[in-house]
């Protein structure tokens, strides 16, 4: 693997060497053919020794080399990053060096289309002014279907978050309803409880019980006979229709 990272590093180095030398002969806007032949080629080479790795191993580089250089670094995580999506790298397609090569600015871009196991993609590599490489980027084709296909997908998700936040938010106000009776209800338990009123004593009612005399004759007899001996008169002078009893003591 330390061979695959020290080759990567060299071909780089040998195309930017070659490109340097051949560099003086361009002007500012135009890129001279054998620079963009140069480019090309060292791009050939580094994207073929790039897509021969094994993902796995170009990890185990980066976490036993954190200082790794920056293009190396891009390089290698962009590739493990595409390899699951894209799989093994077949071949690249026939490109002239005119027309994948472009200059964007200060930097120049070159694009080549490459033949994957699962799909074709595009490969970006990028070089600084001083032509020493960037950064490295593959980028899956698409049919139009499954573009249009992922678009529905992501509108989809889209609506369905909308609307379950419409429904929390309506969820929401509903329960507003119920904040003024909770209000009221907390500031009722913070005010103090008044003092209930002293329940009024009621006297004690004598109670009388009523005897019904129909079935108490003999009683009526010895009663009457009683009182008209205390008041020296005849039991015909007056008639007992009831007799109640009395609960006290105190007799004059």
């Amino acid at each position: 693997m330390k061979q695959t990272w020290k080759k990567l590093g060299s071909l780089v180095s040998v195309g930017i060497l070659a490109v340097s030398l051949t560099a003086c002969g361009s002007t500012k806007d135009e890129i001279n053919a054998t620079v963009a032949q140069n480019l090309y080629d060292s791009s050939v080479n580094v994207i073929e020794t790039l897509t021969q790795s094994n993902p796995k191993e170009l990890e185990q580089v980066l976490e036993e080399n954190p200082n790794i250089d920056d293009f190396s670094k891009s390089a290698f995580t962009s590739w493990i990053d595409s390899y699951e999506e894209l799989g093994s790298f077949i071949e690249l397609k026939e490109a002239s060096p005119e027309k994948a090569i472009k200059k964007d600015g200060s930097n120049y871009v070159v694009t080549l289309e490459g033949d994957f196991e699962k799909r074709d993609a595009d490969i970006q590599i990028v070089y600084d002014i001083k032509l020493a490489g960037k950064s490295v980027g593959f980028s899956a084709d698409y049919s139009m279907a499954e573009k249009m296909q992922e678009a529905g997908g992501n509108t989809l998700i889209g609506l369905v978050i909308v609307f379950v936040m419409l429904v929390f938010l309506s969820f929401v106000i509903s329960l507003m309803k119920y904040i003024p009776k909770f209000v009221e209800g907390f500031g009722k338990k913070n005010t103090a409880e008044p003092t209930p009123a002293p329940i009024p004593v009621q006297p004690a009612v004598e109670e009388t019980v009523e005897e019904d005399l129909t079935d108490n004759q003999t009683l009526v007899a010895v009663i009457a006979a009683a009182i008209a001996a205390s008041e020296n008169t005849s039991t015909d002078a007056f008639v007992v229709r009831s007799i109640r009893k009395s609960n006290k003591r105190n007799w004059r």
